[in-house]
């Protein structure tokens, strides 16, 4: 049985702190480990890209609850299709932030780190999506020493 993809942006609100983000990110993975989603969250200061895949009804399911969510707005779909495999296979979901921001530095990372950590099968187009989003920080500062993606699974 095949699955769903699908990628989206949105506008952070501006009133987003990064335990806001924690918060996030949190219900996000313990959500979709119930729904069978994986996928990847980026977060740029500004605005959220996320890609989520999973069984198809789950995957609407989540993106309702997501595009009803008052911490941003503005949420276009970037991308709907039937895909055969995961990207993100065994990621309830991958976190990356870019800049260094307050004291959560090791989920930071420098656009040569995500476009490594980034999966092979992932298309060129969506690639170069995801690490041209990465550039557009909100965070002054450096990323980590190691330029290293730590997110927890």
């Amino acid at each position: 049985m095949g699955i769903s993809r699908l990628v989206y942006v949105s506008t952070a609100n501006p009133d987003l702190m990064l335990t806001d983000i924690d918060a996030i990110v949190a219900t996000a993975r313990a959500r979709n480990e119930i729904e069978g989603i994986t996928g990847l969250l980026s977060y740029n200061g500004f605005n959220f890209m996320q890609l989520l895949e999973g069984p198809p009804a789950s995957v609407e399911r989540v993106f309702d609850s997501i595009g009803q969510d008052s911490r941003h707005s503005g949420v276009i779909t970037v991308l709907s299709q039937a895909a055969d495999t995961r990207l993100f296979a065994g990621w309830s979901m991958a976190f990356a932030r870019t800049g260094k921001g307050g004291d959560q530095r090791s989920l930071a990372v420098t656009t040569q780190a995500l476009s490594a950590y980034l999966p092979e099968a992932l298309s060129p187009e969506l690639h170069m999506l995801f690490v041209r989003f990465n550039t557009l920080s909100a965070f002054d500062g450096l990323p980590p020493d190691d330029g290293e993606l730590r997110p927890a699974r």
